[in-house]
């Protein structure tokens, strides 16, 4: 069981365990006056459970393809305080998308991002893993699809991946409008970006870095400011 300062959310059964990534993204995603929010690939539930708990009223929509997560996350969201506007849907992104007739203000993603690495032992951390079941094309075209007029989508990946996004996002008329890179530390190269796409193409990116550690062992003064609604430690 992994406690959160207003929640808490048992993992021990899903294929990936609670991350930093996740963490990240549900602090970072800008979230206001939302009409509906799509959480896809949520895992054991993080992702809504955050932003549940940041933002009042929204309903959310939470997709997970693989059963024993799907149950897990549903179990998460029954016991927590929004459990009347958390959506637990075991199904495929694709077969979701092709079937809504909901449109999301906000599109919220940790994609899964390997794609020729070595596979693990398990189905399911296949999945939760590698993209062969949700490439890149498909999960942006669905999410094209499904975004309000000036909606937005976040999402969590590799920095090495940044150029390739922002090609394919182009493709289906999303366009970034903030991106942050994150680093391990000021001395390391950035290994993840953070990006909010949007289907309306503005002249100026807000582009910025944080880093996790001041120092070895020790939080940044940002990422402890970002998370400090979340962690206990903070």
């Amino acid at each position: 069981m992994f406690h959160f300062k207003k929640f808490s959310i048992e993992d021990s059964g899903a294929a990936m365990k609670i991350g930093t990534d996740a963490v990240l993204l549900g602090a970072w995603t800008r979230c206001e006056n939302e009409t509906r929010i799509l959480d896809i690939g949520t895992g054991s539930g993080i992702l809504s459970l955050m932003l549940a708990q940041r933002i009042s009223k929204t309903f959310i929509d939470a997709l997970e393809i693989d059963p024993e997560a799907a149950a897990l996350a549903k179990e998460n969201a029954i016991l927590s305080p929004w459990k009347n506007r958390i959506s637990v849907h075991q199904t495929s992104f694709q077969e979701f998308a092709k079937a809504s007739h909901n449109k999301y203000s906000l599109i919220i993603c940790n994609p899964p991002f390997f794609s020729k690495s070595l596979k693990a032992s398990t189905e399911a951390r296949n999945f939760a893993r590698h993209n062969d079941s949700l490439p890149i094309d498909e999960l942006l075209n669905g999410v094209a699809n499904l975004l309000t007029s000036n909606g937005k989508a976040s999402f969590i990946f590799p920095h090495d991946a940044l150029g390739k996004w922002k090609i394919s996002s182009e493709k289906f008329s999303l366009f970034p409008v903030r991106i942050t890179l994150v680093k391990s530390s000021p001395n390391h190269p950035p290994h993840r970006a953070m990006v909010t796409f949007t289907n309306e193409k503005i002249q100026e990116i807000v582009e910025d870095e944080l880093c996790i550690y001041a120092q070895k062992g020790v939080h940044s003064i940002e990422y402890q400011n970002l998370t400090s609604a979340f962690y206990l430690r903070f």
